[in-house]
């Protein structure tokens, strides 16, 4: 990820606000979830596409999809996956904290081309480090009647919990090469979608998954460009998460 000059990142940091951790839980091997809570929580408007950000360092953030956000409780929950890449920053950072740990929130926000627009039927597709994201999609699809369909791959230590907390996903094994199993999934689906087409597509995580299912969805399943929305999260090789 790209290093921010400090000028700008004591800007995004003052701009944020504090939270404490009170909740730290280990629901599966390869996932941790925290809770935080502020009163700021109680005020700031959120989307199930909005993210937010930790410093972790003089010139690093890292980025994170809220799990769910209770406004009048003033609690967020963040879903992290425990990917095995040792020593990574942000996994470190958070890994490092604890209840009663106080943090700073830089932001809650959408990137302008990846955000809920409450569309009439959606398809989301992502991998382990995407599970907040689909648990937020599903809530608000659900709360707004809209008709939601869920794909992720997950490692197999994960699959048990992934698929009690998303029932109605479609819940695949990952295989070593990242995006290989929802790929094959995703093929198999394309002609189905022929004949219904989402009216909106959330690709989200490994950024070379995410441009491979963008070409299958648009050349084998006919989607208009416009309604697939990305957001990579991470890139085999670089430093990421």
């Amino acid at each position: 990820m790209a290093r921010v000059p400090r000028f700008f990142a004591n800007l995004s940091e003052r701009r944020g606000f504090s939270a404490t951790v009170t909740g730290v839980e280990h629901p599966s091997p390869g996932l941790l979830r925290l809770t935080f809570e502020g009163p700021e929580l109680r005020t700031r408007p959120f989307a199930p596409c909005d993210v937010t950000a930790f410093r972790i360092s003089a010139n690093d953030f890292r980025h994170y999809t809220p799990e769910r956000v209770d406004a009048e409780a003033g609690r967020a929950t963040i879903l992290f996956h425990r990917h095995p890449s040792a020593g990574a920053p942000g996994l470190v950072f958070v890994e490092g904290l604890e209840v009663g740990s106080e943090v700073v929130l830089c932001g809650m926000a959408s990137a302008r081309n990846f955000r809920w627009t409450s569309p009439d039927s959606v398809l989301a597709m992502g991998d382990s480090t995407t599970l907040g994201l689909m648990v937020g999609l599903t809530d608000r699809a659900r709360a707004e009647g809209r008709a939601l369909r869920v794909a992720v791959e997950v490692e197999a230590r994960d699959l048990a919990y992934v698929r009690a907390l998303l029932p109605d996903a479609v819940v695949v094994e990952e295989t070593a090469e990242p995006g290989e199993a929802l790929d094959k999934w995703l093929v198999r689906s394309a002609p189905e979608m022929r004949e219904s087409v989402p009216s909106a597509v959330y690709l989200a995580g490994h950024g070379g998954s995410v441009q491979r299912q963008r070409a299958v969805l648009r050349e084998s399943a006919g989607l208009d460009r416009r309604t697939i929305h990305t957001q990579p999260y991470w890139a085999t090789g670089k430093v990421g998460l």
